[in-house]
C-alpha cells in the first residue's frame, strides 16, 4: 500500500463540498485551539519547530512528530516547510477523521480530537469508547457510532486524566510530562 503525501492529505481535506466544510469547521473550532498546546500560539506566525528530551515523537512541527510521519516528506528540510494548511490537513484527516469525531457532540469533539492528537487515534478511541459505554476495542464499529453521540467532555477529560496518570505509574520516565498534559487537559476543558 502506497504512503499518503502531504498533498494527499490536501485532497483528502477537500474532496468534496461537505468535507471540505467540515475542515474549514475543524481549523477554526478545534486544530488552532490544540495549536496552542503544540507551542503554536499564533498561527499565522508559523509553525514552532522544537524537540523536547524524552519525547519519542522527536522533531515536532505544528503538532505533527517527524519520527512517527517521515514517509510522507521527501526529507527533513522538506517536514520543515510545512505550513498550517498542510498540518491541518493531516490532523483531519489522519486524526479528527479517522477516529470519526464529527459524530460527537460539538462540545465533546475537541476533547476527543485533542486526546487524538496527543496520544494517539487508538488510545483516544478506547478513551471515547469508555464513555460511550460499549466495550474499549479501538474499532467505531456500529454499536460504537450509535452511543457516540451521547458520550459528554466531562467524561472524555476524566478518562483521558486518568489515562495519563496510568501512563506515568507503568512508566515513571514519563513523569516529567504529567504535569503539562494535565494542564492541557484543563486549558481543553475550559474552552
Amino acid at each position: 500500500m502506497a504512503k499518503l503525501t502531504v498533498q494527499d492529505y490536501l485532497r483528502l481535506a477537500k474532496a468534496t463540498p461537505t468535507v471540505e466544510k467540515e475542515f474549514e469547521v475543524f481549523k477554526e473550532h478545534f486544530f488552532n485551539r490544540t495549536l496552542v498546546w503544540e507551542g503554536v500560539p499564533n498561527p499565522k506566525a508559523g509553525g514552532n519547530l522544537h524537540n523536547v528530551a524524552g519525547d519519542s515523537g522527536g522533531w515536532t512541527l505544528w503538532g505533527i512528530a517527524y519520527n512517527a510521519n517521515s514517509e510522507m516528506f521527501k526529507n527533513f528540510d522538506d517536514f520543515k516547510d510545512t505550513t498550517y494548511e498542510e498540518a491541518a490537513a493531516i490532523a483531519y484527516t489522519k486524526y479528527y477523521r479517522a477516529i470519526s469525531a464529527f459524530i460527537l457532540p460539538f462540545e465533546s469533539r475537541l476533547m476527543y480530537f485533542d486526546t487524538a492528537y496527543n496520544m494517539g487515534n487508538l488510545r483516544a478511541i478506547k478513551i471515547m469508547q469508555g464513555c460511550a459505554g460499549v466495550p474499549a476495542d479501538g474499532l467505531i464499529g456500529p454499536a460504537t457510532r450509535e452511543k457516540m453521540q451521547y458520550v459528554t467532555e466531562e467524561c472524555l477529560y476524566n478518562a483521558r486524566n486518568t489515562t495519563y496518570n496510568s501512563l506515568v505509574r507503568v512508566n515513571i520516565k514519563l513523569k516529567k510530562f504529567l504535569k503539562g498534559w494535565l494542564n492541557r487537559s484543563v486549558a481543553i476543558f475550559k474552552v
